[in-house]
């Protein structure tokens, strides 16, 4: 008969072979995930710099957090540093990129897509690749990556993922790009049109529900403050146009 230590040693090598089995399946899922969507997969997290009211961060092989001014919470903004320099914050909507339309339009493809394909994204755990000179101030274009976080399908079961994925593409319609990005949309045709067809799409599933305004921005009586811009998308098919609600 074995003794209690090497039953407890063999059931430990069970259990680890279990996880490890559970880890290689959770990975299949996140590149299988990142391939159908054609996307450079990430799993660095950025070393976090000490700055009081800052969530401020170390750039790591060109990459920034592609997060938005407004997430709805009083959240700080995000400042993005190489050698002690200030390269990009958040704080105007990533308008220093220059092709952030370009950007946003392809999250819209992404997220149209990930309805098809079963798959549950959270829209706030994508990152940038800044593909010109880094320097301060930076202005220059950028390459989309998603990173294991925004994957969301691993850590979910059938009861669950009707859930989760009515929660994350509401939140992308509304607090990622409503409340966030309508100079974006308003100026580029082929995103309001691709956005809105997504919205509809989502309409016609059931699953549409609206977030709200996100917070309010004093002060001023415009439309635009430091980059936001707000485009309020409808949450049934008989509602009015969207349109921009000054903030």
């Amino acid at each position: 008969m074995k003794s209690i230590s090497e039953l407890l040693k063999k059931e430990k090598s069970i259990y680890e072979e279990c996880d490890k089995h559970e880890k290689q399946k959770e990975q299949n899922i996140i590149n299988t995930v990142a391939n159908a969507l054609c996307l450079k997969l990430c799993y660095y997290n950025l070393e976090k710099r000490k700055k009081d009211g800052k969530n401020a961060f170390q750039i790591f092989n060109n990459l920034i957090y592609f997060y938005p001014l407004n997430d709805g919470y009083p959240t700080c903004g995000f400042e993005f540093y190489q050698n002690g320099e200030l390269i990009i914050d958040n704080a105007e909507e990533y308008s220093q990129i220059s092709n952030l339309d370009d950007i946003i339009l392809q999250m819209v493809r992404i997220f149209n897509q990930s309805l098809d394909k079963g798959i549950v994204l959270d829209p706030y755990y994508f990152m940038l690749e800044l593909t010109d000179k880094i320097c301060k101030g930076y202005n220059g274009s950028a390459n989309l990556i998603i990173t294991e976080k925004a994957i969301r399908n691993q850590k979910l079961n059938n009861k669950a993922f009707n859930e989760a994925q009515r929660y994350f593409i509401n939140h992308f319609l509304d607090h990622f790009i409503g409340w966030n990005f309508g100079l974006s949309v308003n100026r580029n045709e082929t995103l309001k049109q691709e956005l809105e067809e997504l919205n509809e799409k989502v309409i016609d599933m059931g699953i549409r529900e609206y977030a709200g305004d996100g917070f309010e921005v004093s002060g001023t009586k415009d439309s635009v403050v430091n980059g936001l811009q707000r485009y309020i998308l409808p949450i049934e098919k008989d509602s009015k146009k969207p349109k921009i609600k000054h903030v």
